[in-house]
C-alpha cells in the first residue's frame, strides 16, 4: 500500500531544513547524513515517511561520497562480503519497514542512535573471535548493519564498531561505510519501489530536497577548514543523545495508550 506524504508547505520546508543540516554533516565528517536527516524526519512523521523522504537525496550523497572517497576497488575487492551480507540484511530490514507497525519502530531506531553513542564502550568487549572466525564475523555485522539500513536508516553502529576493531585507517573506513550505506539505500529503495510504497508525490518531493542536501554538503566540505572534526563530532553527538531521548518517549507512548 502505497505511503500517503502529505507535503504541505510547512512539512516540506521542515524536511528541506533537517536535510540542509545533514547535508553540512556529510560534508564536515565524510558520513553521517541518514544519522541526522532519518531521526529528525521520523520526530515530525514516522519511520517509513522519513526513509522515503530520505531516499533520492541520501543515495546521491553516498554516491558522491564513495566515488569522491578514491580507490574505490581497493575497498570493495577486500571487503566485498561485508557489502554483500549488507544487501541481503538491508532486504530484510525493508521487509520488516514494510508490515511492522510504524510507532514501535522509533524504538529500533531510538536503539540504533544509543548504539552509535556507546559504540566506543562496546568495542571495550572481548571480540576476540572476529579475529578467528573472519566470514563469521562479516556475515554477523554485515547483516545486522544492513538490516538497520533497511528497516530505520542507520546502519552506522554495526558497521562503524567492526571496521573499528579490525583496526581500518580512518580514510578506507569512511570509503568501505559509505559505499555499504549505497549497496543498503540501493536495496532499499528496490524493495520499497516493488512493494508500492514509494507515491509519485514522493519521487518529486525527492528532487528538490536532493538539491538541498547537495547544498549542505557543500558548505559542509569548507567548515571542514574552519571547524575541527572532533568539535563537530562532539556537537553531533549531543544532538543525537537528545534525539534518541525524544525517539524513546514518542515510541513508549505507543505501549502506554
Amino acid at each position: 500500500m502505497e505511503s500517503e506524504i502529505a507535503l504541505a508547505w510547512p512539512l516540506w520546508a521542515t524536511a528541506a531544513g533537517i536535510l540542509f543540516v545533514a547535508g553540512v554533516t556529510q560534508g564536515a565528517l565524510g558520513f553521517g547524513f541518514p544519522a541526522i536527516s532519518t531521526p529528525l524526519l521520523t520526530l515530525m512523521t514516522d519511520v517509513r515517511t522519513a526513509i522515503i523522504l530520505n531516499l533520492l537525496p541520501n543515495f546521491t550523497v553516498n554516491v558522491i561520497s564513495t566515488v569522491s572517497g578514491g580507490n574505490l576497488s581497493a575497498s570493495l575487492g577486500r571487503y566485498w562480503p561485508v557489502a554483500a551480507w549488507v544487501l541481503a540484511g538491508s532486504w530484510l530490514g525493508a521487509t520488516f519497514l514494510i508490515f511492522a507497525p510504524q510507532e514501535p519502530l522509533r524504538l529500533l531506531l531510538a536503539t540504533a542512535i544509543f548504539f552509535y553513542l556507546y559504540q566506543q564502550r562496546l568495542t571495550k568487549l572481548d571480540w576476540g573471535w572476529l579475529a578467528r572466525r573472519p566470514r563469521l564475523s562479516a556475515a554477523v555485522f554485515g547483516l545486522t548493519g544492513g538490516f538497520f539500513s533497511g528497516s530505520v536508516n542507520n546502519s552506522l553502529p554495526p558497521l562503524l564498531i567492526y571496521f573499528t576493531l579490525l583496526g581500518l585507517e580512518l580514510t578506507a573506513m569512511t570509503q568501505i561505510l559509505n559505499l555499504c550505506f549505497l549497496g543498503g539505500k540501493a536495496v532499499q529503495a528496490a524493495t520499497l519501489g516493488v512493494a508500492g510504497e514509494i507515491s509519485l508525490v514522493a519521487v518529486m518531493a525527492n528532487v528538490p530536497l536532493t538539491l538541498v542536501g547537495l547544498a549542505g554538503m557543500w558548505l559542509g566540505t569548507r567548515l571542514q577548514r574552519r571547524i575541527s572534526p572532533a568539535t563537530y563530532a562532539r556537537l553531533l553527538r549531543r544532538i543525537l543523545f537528545a534525539i534518541a531521548l525524544a525517539l524513546l518517549w514518542q515510541g513508549t507512548r505507543y505501549f502506554l495508550r
